[in-house]
């Protein structure tokens, strides 16, 4: 019985051992649950980077489109500049020739304030000599070409108009660029906006109940660099904005200065008119004729800029197509990456709850199990003992006594065997008492098998079923009780 017992628990201790095992591979499943969550976050983190590196080169391309801006405004400062040193000098030129009449000289000063600004105006060039004796000719001379001057600054004029309507062009595409940057930092703004949703999920997916700490650290660290990479991204905006501001300031600051410098010259040049018109004329016709080739030259340049404004135009065309297309290539990645972080998020809920789930029911069965081990080793152990001192009681008295007499009686039915013949009443009675002795025996055997089936708890009698006493043989037994004599001859 105590082997069986034993059996029983190594049998325990088996079904623990597979429980176990079965718990283990269901740890072993989780952890393949965790390493795919880790790939999902490396996937997430791959898009991440690849929407760090649309970013650097949307910060790139807005960089070289300001600078290739940057070069066209100084390639237009180099021409104003030009235009307006050519335009100094005629002013200059007109303004000694002409600057005896009042009305011709308020138009040169209208013209002026309409010019653009250039970067700087070189003085006009003086030391013409003076030539007292051909003063009366050069006054006919003078008469005579104010006629041919008057229409040739009419024409001047005209440029000059157009000039000016070209540098509002100009003023307005500046600011149309300035509209596509003003775009470019709400575009900006946008992304901050969803990098900042991005970092809320991210915190969100950190504060589950996942703990491991190489998926924390990594998205710490990207949320931390993505935190780097939008203040890279606004420093970069705010310095564009600022550079821009500043070389609006400049322009206007020089075209100021251009109007101040104009204002001065054509109130010095009234001033000189006087004394200029007492030299001599054949260096001025000299002159005009050198400001005929100039007025050709800036003629080709102005052409040459009229030309290029088209160009110009469709170049910034281009770069709004190319913040548009890019604008929409972010906001694709941007919903992509709202997918895959809602898809994780789900994904982790769901392993989260049958997480918790599970280790209930794993807690639950654990604590169940350990209690009905315990209840059991300690009926075991109770039966043990009950069944060693049974068996020691047993040894003791009951068999030792049933030895005895079973051993009296083989003699007492031996001796009776090889004995004389008696009477018939006594071998009778002699039946009888041997008869009457094994009832006794039986019925004591039968008690102490009752009494020691009462010790066994109902878990081991079918463990203990085949633990019984000694019995005696079906025949003896049916003949003894029946009051039959026993097999054999009697002399």
């Amino acid at each position: 019985m105590v082997f069986k017992s034993f059996q029983a628990t190594n049998a325990n201790m088996n079904a623990v051992k597979k429980w176990a095992e079965y718990y283990e591979g269901r740890t072993k499943s989780q952890t393949d649950s965790m390493t795919k969550i880790e790939e999902k976050v490396l996937a997430l983190e791959g898009s991440i980077g690849v929407l760090r590196e649309q970013m650097v080169s949307g910060e790139d391309h807005r960089s070289d489109v300001a600078e290739e801006l940057r070069q066209h405004a100084d390639n237009c400062a180099s021409t104003f500049q030009r235009m307006a040193w050519c335009m100094g000098i005629v002013f200059s030129q007109i303004g000694q020739t002409f600057g005896l009449q009042r009305e011709t000289e308020e138009e040169v000063e209208g013209s002026g304030d309409r010019q653009p600004a250039p970067l700087g105006v070189l003085m006009a060039p003086e030391g013409l000599e003076r030539d007292v004796e051909m003063i009366q000719s050069a006054f006919e001379r003078w008469r005579e070409l104010q006629a041919a001057d008057q229409l040739r600054h009419a024409s001047v004029q005209s440029c000059m108009q157009d000039l000016s309507r070209s540098v509002d062009e100009s003023h307005e595409k500046i600011a149309a660029c300035n509209e596509i940057v003003q775009d470019s930092v709400n575009a900006n703004e946008s992304l901050k906006n969803e990098l900042e949703k991005t970092g809320a999920a991210v915190l969100e997916l950190q504060s589950l109940q996942v703990k491991h700490d190489d998926v924390e650290s990594a998205v710490q660290r990207k949320g931390e660099e993505l935190e780097t990479l939008h203040r890279m991204t606004e420093q970069s905006v705010e310095r564009l904005g600022r550079g821009v501001e500043d070389h609006l300031a400049e322009v206007q600051r020089l075209v100021a200065d251009i109007s101040r410098q104009t204002d001065e010259r054509i109130a010095d040049h009234s001033n000189q008119v006087s004394r200029m018109v007492e030299g001599h004329m054949n260096p001025l016709n000299a002159y005009l004729n050198t400001m005929h080739v100039k007025t050709d030259a800036m003629r080709v340049d102005v052409d040459k800029l009229k030309d290029k404004a088209p160009e110009l135009k469709s170049r910034i065309e281009a770069v709004v197509t190319q913040l548009q297309d890019l604008e929409e290539a972010h906001r694709g990645t941007v919903s992509q990456l709202h997918a895959a972080v809602d898809a994780v998020n789900a994904n982790m809920e769901a392993h989260s709850d049958r997480h918790i789930g599970h280790h209930n029911e794993l807690s639950g069965s654990v604590k169940d199990m350990f209690s009905a081990l315990t209840g059991r080793l300690a009926e075991l152990q109770a039966f043990a003992d009950t069944t060693a001192e049974s068996l020691e009681l047993v040894k003791r008295e009951d068999l030792s006594g049933l030895a005895r007499e079973l051993l009296s009686l083989d003699q007492k039915v031996a001796k009776w065997v090889h004995s004389n013949p008696l009477p018939a009443k006594i071998s009778e009675a002699r039946l009888y008492s041997l008869e009457a002795r094994l009832s006794d025996e039986m019925d004591a055997r039968i008690a102490l098998e009752c009494k020691v089936r009462k010790t066994i708890t109902p878990r081991m009698r079918d463990d203990t079923a085949d633990l019984v006493l000694p019995q005696l043989s079906q025949e003896l037994s049916q003949g003894f009780a029946r009051g039959r004599k026993p097999s054999g001859d009697r002399r």
